[in-house]
């Protein structure tokens, strides 16, 4: 029952939305949803993606969210769970910048310690994302208070359409485990007097990414991809032209994580970072 249980809490962890901008539109894990699973993907083991200074950042989450829970002979209908900001922290402890939302139905639930609070029915499917620019590097650790309230049902099945507003709180936790780290701003710098504005767009992707990069004369440069431990991941040349250049990198064999990119050319290097997320 509690690692059940357990599983049920870290659905409501990123479900919630935000004020201070406009929630983009997420869709759900079509993989995720058609499993025998039910919480968060991506789970707490994966955690989310990290991000960089200035660098525009989205995470997608999909959240399933079951009807009911049985322990011994008794069995709980969810009725709701309802999120909110502990005491004394700011913002759930998001990274400045970030936010939380999600363009799925969800019910308000006020404002609790300054923040956006929401309750939301069980026996559901949603999606939410943490989204907006990182404007302070660091390690955030996010700090979440979940209440579930539940109705015990003696005999015969849950309604597929719970009372949002009944039941009883069986419940509360304490989330302080989900992390996102923001690295400093790299920024675009000229590398001697051949490669400029170095860059891949868009950053974090999904599945492929452009890479650009504006050489001063013609050539062959060398574009590698590196993953954390160093390990080359793609390596080809390119025959680049005076001027912008472009190179669409398809990332369909690699795992989610930070990659490191490098575009060689002569005796000049430029290497920047790409994080990969839902491949």
């Amino acid at each position: 029952m509690k690692k059940i249980y357990l599983s049920l809490i870290l659905i409501v962890a990123f479900a919630f939305n935000s004020n201070a901008q406009a929630v983009p539109t997420c869709s759900l894990d079509p993989v995720f949803v058609a499993s025998n699973s039910v919480g968060i993907s991506p789970d707490s083991a994966t955690n989310f993606i990290s991000g960089t200074v200035g660098v525009p950042y989205v995470q997608n989450i999909t959240v399933k969210v079951p009807l009911d829970t049985v322990s011994g002979s008794i069995k709980f209908c969810f009725n709701r769970f309802v999120l909110s900001n502990p005491t004394g922290t700011v913002n759930y402890g998001l990274p400045p910048g970030l936010n939380f939302g999600s363009s799925t139905p969800i019910v308000a639930n006020g404002t609790i310690n300054a923040a956006p609070s929401l309750k939301f029915p069980g026996n559901a499917n949603n999606c939410a994302s943490i989204y907006g620019t990182p404007t302070a590097p660091g390690t955030y650790t996010l700090h979440l208070k979940v209440d579930a309230y539940a109705t015990v049902q003696p005999f015969g099945n849950c309604s597929p359409t719970p009372n949002v507003n009944g039941g009883t709180n069986i419940s509360t936790n304490y989330l302080n485990y989900y992390k996102i780290t923001i690295f400093p701003s790299v920024g675009m710098k000229e590398i001697g007097k051949n490669i400029y504005n170095l860059e891949n767009v868009p950053n974090p992707f999904s599945n492929s990414t452009t890479i650009r990069f504006f050489l001063a004369e013609e050539g062959t440069a060398k574009l590698e991809v590196h993953n954390m431990l160093g390990k080359l991941m793609y390596s080809t040349d390119i025959e680049a032209r005076l001027g912008d250049n472009e190179h669409v990198f398809n990332a369909k064999n690699l795992s989610n994580g930070m990659y490191f990119y490098t575009i060689k050319y002569k005796n000049y290097s430029e290497t920047k970072r790409m994080i990969l997320y839902n491949n």
